[in-house]
């Protein structure tokens, strides 16, 4: 396990981690861990690896701003999805600058 950088989302600081596996389910690339405030990254193709860390901060963006139904019940609609990139965007950009400079 390779520590990358730290972030914060709403004043929780979170870790990010490069990993060769993730254990569990064999499809998983990427698990974010929020009471551990972590998110794990399997070492992958540069381009897979972007976007789960992607994918990753999305969980976390949307878990630290009230979306924490985790069982996909919840429905978000066309309007929903557009405010959700729109302002998840920066954020998650600058976090993801940070990444890449890191490895």
């Amino acid at each position: 396990m390779e520590f990358i950088c730290d972030f914060t989302i709403n004043n929780k600081k979170y870790s990010i981690y490069n990993v060769d596996k993730i254990e569990g389910k064999n499809t998983y690339v990427g698990r974010s861990n929020y009471e551990d405030r972590t998110i794990y990254v399997e070492k992958e193709e540069f381009k897979k690896m972007l976007i789960t860390l992607k994918h990753e901060l999305m969980h976390v963006w949307l878990y630290e701003n009230g979306h924490t139904n985790q069982n996909q019940d919840e429905v978000f609609g066309y309007e929903d999805v557009c405010e959700l990139a729109a302002l998840s965007n920066d954020s998650i950009n600058e976090i993801v600058k940070e990444y890449l400079r890191r490895i």
